[in-house]
């Protein structure tokens, strides 16, 4: 056998390995694509997102859904197409304003809040590494690695004070991931606004009722009004 030979064969040989490698690493990324959108479905299923038990089951979903969106992100699935997948949407309505939009109220309620927490993630500094999405995994918002906020902890608030209404803590849209508060002050007017406006699209999608929407628009006027 000559030396030409040899080499040629040499190279061949690396060529399928280098080839066979890429295409495990390939399918075994794909596959995991695959699973995040299964658990996500799970999750963003509206007995899920609507209907935790408790207010301690609803925070540690949301954390872990969000997580899963960030993992995806690594992984090279776009968040938003994750979410989309996740709702069992075709690519055709990706565009949320499309007039071929497709999703139900309900399904625009948890698109809305799924994008919505996945920006307040890393507008917090928090970054998707192994640590990070391990703790996620569990329900648990680890500490902020990067940015002003760095060394502290994110918590999962609500929008809509279940004082106002038992119950909304259950709710995944009414849960939002933000900085930790050290001191509760007064509800300001951008939040008072904020929650107007998930009362309005609660409404719109048959979560709660239109008694329900009126009343707590209603206390929400009162506690603007002591505000001032």
């Amino acid at each position: 056998m000559n030396l030409r030979l040899i080499i040629t064969r040499t190279i061949f040989v690396i060529v399928l390995i280098v080839a066979g490698l890429y295409a495990l690493s390939y399918f075994k990324k794909k596959g995991r694509q695959d699973d995040i959108v299964e658990e996500l479905k799970s999750l963003s299923s509206e007995s899920s997102f609507f209907g935790q038990f408790t207010g301690v089951e609803a925070r540690r979903t949301m954390v872990r859904a969000v997580g899963l969106i960030a993992e995806a992100n690594n992984l090279g699935l776009a968040p938003e197409e994750t979410i989309e997948r996740g709702l069992g949407l075709e690519k055709a309505t990706f565009e949320m304003d499309s007039k071929d939009d497709k999703a139900t109220e309900r399904q625009k309620l948890i698109r809305k809040t799924l994008r919505l927490n996945y920006e307040n993630f890393r507008k917090l500094g928090y970054k998707a590494d192994f640590q990070t999405l391990e703790s996620m995994r569990m329900g648990e918002l680890p500490t902020i690695q990067d940015g002003a906020r760095a060394g502290k902890k994110a918590v999962v608030g609500v929008v809509i004070d279940e004082r106002l209404s038992p119950g909304m803590d259950c709710v995944l849209a009414n849960l939002e991931i933000r900085p930790a508060e050290e001191v509760r002050g007064v509800t300001t007017d951008v939040e008072i606004a904020a929650a107007r406006a998930l009362v309005v699209d609660l409404a719109t999608a048959n979560v709660i009722d239109r008694v329900a929407e009126q009343r707590i628009l209603k206390d929400l006027e009162a506690r603007a009004n002591r505000a001032k």
